[in-house]
């Protein structure tokens, strides 16, 4: 979509607009699967269980074609003039940002077989902008229907993408009652797939409800490869710590984790590396965690802290910076470490004095791509 007429306008507004939405959102959307981990955690899902509480999942399969432009036109204006008191952002009126939202809506094409189209309902979902949007479009939707109900004073609701996620204490026939009314709330035509039950899969995270206490692991069935390969030495040294954290975050039970990290061990194996990298980077992760991993995924007490603490790690990460650079570069051959240092040295000759860009404020991710791999092609989900 970057060469659309319309690329510019879509850059400036979410530029504009980021800030503003992101701050509406916080309470309620997540886009990975750490943050709802960590959501399900520090809001005391587990308060909201009992025995019996079912839980429920709702994927919009038609997420970015689900609004009509005229409804997203003003839903989005609504809750902006609601959130900011009617009040301009960076000088821009909420009437001159929907004139402005109008004319991306209306002036978005696509081509298909050589012929140039527009949209008359929905948006582009190759965009983060328009994945922006949608999230507020829902977010409204999702408010009217779930957060303004009596029902849910006690259910505890998040958005996970496009996908809603919340707990149901009443019983199943009330459930199917407000699941009709829920598809019949809606002027806009939403296609929805439900699931619930006392276990139920969400993204790549399986949950189930175990007597009243929240279980929670990996979802591995739906993946046919769950990592991407042709990436140099260093990068998968960062993959491979990544990952243990991730599964600790996402593993309620030590055993589980144990299992998920044995298979990862596996495909590092498959992948052509060594049993003495696994050990290395494994007394990495024990020294910088404070660790003996073997110890952890053998003691569920040991590993109930552990899990506790890296549930915070990455919220106390991004807050000793105001703010995260990430860049992307074709990686061929060379020593990838003198390329690091060398750009963190040239960043900071540049940047030190700067208010936001030096390196105490701002922290700069570096990310090498092998010049010639296919296998991101080659990954992807199973079908079902």
């Amino acid at each position: 979509m970057e060469s659309n007429v319309t690329s510019k306008l879509s850059t400036y507004l979410d530029d504009l607009l980021r800030p503003t939405i992101e701050d509406i959102l916080k309470q309620s959307v997540v886009d990975q699967d750490f943050d709802f981990i960590q959501c399900l955690h520090h809001h005391q899902c587990s308060s909201k269980l009992k025995p019996t509480t079912l839980l429920v999942r709702i994927k919009i399969q038609n997420f970015f074609s689900l609004f009509q432009h005229q409804s997203v036109v003003d839903r989005i204006g609504y809750l902006l003039a609601k959130h900011r008191q009617n009040q301009p952002i960076n000088h821009i009126s909420i009437v001159t940002i929907e004139r402005l939202l109008e004319l991306y809506l209306k002036y978005t094409l696509f081509i298909f077989e050589d012929y140039i189209y527009t949209f008359n309902h929905g948006m582009p979902n190759e965009t983060r902008f328009s994945t922006l949007l949608s999230n507020l479009c829902l977010y409204y939707w999702k408010t009217k229907k779930f957060q303004d109900n009596q029902q849910f004073q006690n259910e505890f609701l998040v958005q996970y993408n496009d996908e809603l996620f919340f707990t149901w204490n009443q019983s199943k026939e009330n459930l199917h009652i407000f699941l009709v009314e829920l598809k019949e709330f809606s002027d806009d035509d939403t296609d929805m797939d439900i699931e619930y039950g006392q276990q139920i899969n969400i993204q790549n995270i399986h949950l189930e409800n175990r007597h009243g206490q929240l279980y929670s692991t990996m979802n591995t069935s739906s993946l046919l490869l769950p990592y991407v390969t042709g990436y140099p030495k260093v990068k998968y040294q960062q993959w491979f710590r990544s990952t243990l954290i991730r599964l600790i975050q996402l593993c309620s039970d030590y055993q589980d984790f144990t299992r998920q990290r044995i298979q990862m061990e596996i495909h590092c194996l498959i992948s052509g590396y060594s049993n003495k990298f696994i050990e290395s980077e494994l007394e990495k992760f024990n020294r910088y965690f404070n660790v003996d991993i073997y110890q952890v995924q053998v003691n569920e007490i040991t590993y109930q802290q552990l899990r506790s603490n890296l549930l915070k790690f990455e919220r106390w990460q991004s807050q000793n910076y105001s703010s995260v650079i990430e860049f992307n570069s074709l990686y061929d051959y060379g020593a990838y470490h003198e390329f690091q240092k060398k750009f963190h040295t040239i960043w900071s000759t540049y940047t030190n004095s700067h208010a936001t860009l030096s390196s105490k404020q701002t922290k700069i991710l570096l990310n090498a791509k092998h010049l010639f791999s296919l296998n991101s092609l080659l990954t992807r989900k199973r079908e079902s």
